[in-house]
């Protein structure tokens, strides 16, 4: 990962906790609108698949958003992220919280985390701030770092929604002195990345404008299915 993403994200933490918010989800400066954010996603996306003796790997922590409301539920939590800043803050937001650990992830994105000893990881609207290659090397850290029986939640955001054309069009024409605009997959591209990284989707979450799945290291295992139901004319009215 080059150096001067990493050193946008220590600069805009640095500044204020209202502005290492705003970078982290764009408009909520006020830290009860944050954390009730946090909340809900934590809620809606990720508890479903924790368990209390698990394991759990946050990457892109960040100011531990989502890792507040996961570590309660699992036995260990571990937040990780590039930015140092981000880290230290999130500690100090967590310090009431005692199963919670804290690990920098180093420039070659390898995961400061021992291979197969995740129950559970998820990597969510983090992909879109890094280099394709460099999200393809979390993928594969993904892997390395899961159980055989792990899972992992992993999201896209995808060019075909309209907002994110909007953003894609705007950091086309500002262009990106920090290197973290914004960066959109067709389904096709995410799903062509999971398969490279040994990743296979299991679940899919609907979420408009993103891919978001559950993911297991690739074998025969099945966690579940969403079968598409196609409507008759009369049941569509």
């Amino acid at each position: 990962m080059r150096k001067i993403a990493v050193d946008y994200w220590n600069t805009v933490a640095a500044k204020s906790d209202a502005s290492a918010r705003d970078a982290v989800l764009c408009g909520f400066t006020a830290e009860r609108d944050f954390d009730e954010s946090g909340h809900e996603d934590a809620s809606h996306l990720l508890l479903p698949f924790v368990e209390p003796s698990d394991v759990v790997l946050d990457i892109g922590c960040g100011l531990g958003r989502l890792l507040k409301w996961v570590a309660p539920a699992c036995k260990r939590a571990i937040g990780t992220d590039i930015s140092r800043v981000m880290l230290a803050k999130a500690k100090r937001r967590l310090a009431t919280v005692p199963n919670v650990e804290f690990e920098q992830i180093p420039l070659t994105l390898q995961l400061p985390v021992r291979s197969a000893s995740v129950d559970f990881a998820y990597f969510y609207h983090v992909s879109e701030h890094m280099e394709r290659e460099d999200a393809y090397r979390i993928l594969c850290e993904i892997k390395r770092c899961l159980r055989r029986d792990g899972s992992a939640l992993v999201q896209f955001s995808l060019i075909d929604h309209a907002d994110n054309r909007g953003e894609f069009v705007r950091w086309a024409r500002a262009g990106d002195d920090e290197g973290v605009r914004s960066r959109f997959y067709s389904e096709t591209e995410a799903h062509a990345m999971l398969e490279m990284a040994g990743l296979h989707p299991q679940i899919r979450l609907y979420i408009p404008g993103e891919i978001a799945v559950i993911v297991t290291p690739r074998d025969e295992r099945l966690l579940g299915e969403m079968p598409l139901v196609k409507l008759n004319p009369a049941q569509s009215r």
